[in-house]
């Protein structure tokens, strides 16, 4: 059986071709209107989330990423808190007007665009964090043999230097090293031991200072930096480790000092004392002070480490008692020369719970007066006191050179032993 082939029509292709070309158009439009719906809803996330700033953040993250883009603000910004968590009310900090001479050679900030990622931070401050070294004379008539070190940062280009008071106390000497291996002997201007500040002088011009931010601004989760020269002033100097603000206003008592202290998780060690904590701008926004060592014991009486646990003085306060230390040399602190701890039973079987002596400063007013080390205080001028902090707020409202009764438990006996007020800060010179 023969087949028949039938052409087909002479404009088949031309027809298949526009069908083709409709079909085509369609898809390009559906493509095209979900595109832009996806824009649109982008968009309006974006307008409405984190309370109308979403393309403002969208802003600052592309300009992190892009280390060539002009960028309006490159800082790593701060992690916002759970929604509904209450954040504490920050108490306003005082600035005290600097000297004129020492405001001429305070730092200038940063030029914010040229600090793009943590190394560039690192490369602006660490000219300006130094090293501190402590001579003390251990035999009379011996040479100052060293004896500790610590951090601290220029505050003026001129030579004055923020350390720690702990870090220069019973100094004989003290030196400082600077990032380049040049080294100072160094003047104490002034130091305080309740906030633990002290203020250094060395003879030197055109050092690079570090501008200091604002700690009444500060955000928990801001990333931060501290750079010291931790556990030996040789082998590891010039150390950075970086975390976050974990909180902004604790309250520790070191040593029988209560004071407001930033918390960071940034690694801190013996030796970055007195060192510059740093935000993102390069600003330094506290100085490292203090770091819990332990979390207490486990079942079987062992220490348990803590970790990421570091405190650091608010600049705010460090500026202000500064200023304060290079105009006047010191500030008149009360007290009256002992370290007292709270004793607590958690069973509640035990009858020597209460406040106790500690340590008693040689040569202070406790000495003098007569109070030793175990006593138990229990009262002050008559009335009866039962935590640290109570005698602590009442002896700080009394004025240098007044008396006061304290009523110790000393064994059997129970003793009233008139104590007269003393500067704290020269009782421990």
């Amino acid at each position: 059986m023969s087949r028949k082939f039938y052409p087909y029509p002479a404009d088949y292709k031309n027809v298949t071709s526009l069908k083709r070309a409709r079909r085509a158009g369609n898809v390009f439009v559906i493509v095209l209107c979900c595109i832009i719906a996806v824009l649109l809803g982008a968009g309006a996330f974006f307008a409405l989330s984190d309370g109308g700033k979403g393309w403002e953040n969208l802003v600052h993250y592309v300009a992190r990423s892009c280390p060539a883009c002009p960028a309006q603000n490159t800082q790593p910004q701060a992690a916002l808190p759970d929604a509904g968590q209450k954040q504490p009310e920050k108490q306003p900090e005082k600035q005290s007007a600097p000297a004129a001479d020492v405001e001429a050679h305070l730092a200038q900030p940063f030029d914010p665009t040229a600090l793009t990622s943590i190394p560039d931070v690192v490369d602006a401050v660490y000219p300006g964090v130094i090293g501190v070294l402590n001579y003390q004379v251990k035999k009379p008539g011996a040479e100052p043999v060293l004896v500790g070190s610590g951090s601290g940062f220029v505050f003026t280009d001129n030579g004055y230097i923020i350390t720690n008071q702990h870090v220069t106390e019973g100094a004989a000497k003290l030196t400082v090293s600077l990032h380049d291996g040049r080294t100072y002997d160094a003047t104490l201007v002034g130091s305080d031991i309740f906030t633990d500040v002290a203020v250094l002088k060395i003879e030197a011009d055109g050092l690079t200072a570090l501008p200091v931010g604002d700690s009444s601004k500060l955000r928990v989760g801001e990333f931060v930096l501290a750079i010291g020269d931790p556990i030996s002033a040789d082998e590891l100097s010039g150390s950075v480790t970086f975390g976050i603000l974990s909180a902004l206003s604790r309250r520790i008592n070191i040593e029988g000092f209560v004071n407001e202290y930033l918390q960071t998780d940034a690694a801190v060690n013996p030796g970055n004392s007195g060192g510059p904590l740093i935000n993102m701008r390069g600003e330094v926004i506290g100085v490292t002070s203090a770091k819990y060592t332990s979390a207490g014991v486990d079942e079987s009486g062992q220490t348990i480490s803590s970790e990421g646990i570091g405190f650091a003085l608010p600049i705010n306060n460090v500026v202000e008692m500064a200023h304060s230390l290079i105009e006047n040399g010191s500030r008149v602190r009360p007290g009256i020369g002992v370290t007292i701890v709270s004793y607590s039973d958690p069973t509640g079987a035990a009858d020597n719970t209460g406040v106790y002596i500690r340590d008693v400063t040689a040569g202070g007013p406790a000495d003098e007066a007569g109070l030793k080390a175990g006593d138990r205080l229990l009262k002050i001028d008559g009335v009866e006191k039962t935590t640290t902090d109570e005698f602590v707020e009442i002896i700080r409202a009394k004025a240098v050179g007044e008396s006061v009764v304290m009523t110790v438990e000393r064994g059997e006996e129970i003793l009233d032993i008139t104590v007269v007020i003393g500067d704290m800060n020269q009782i421990h010179r």
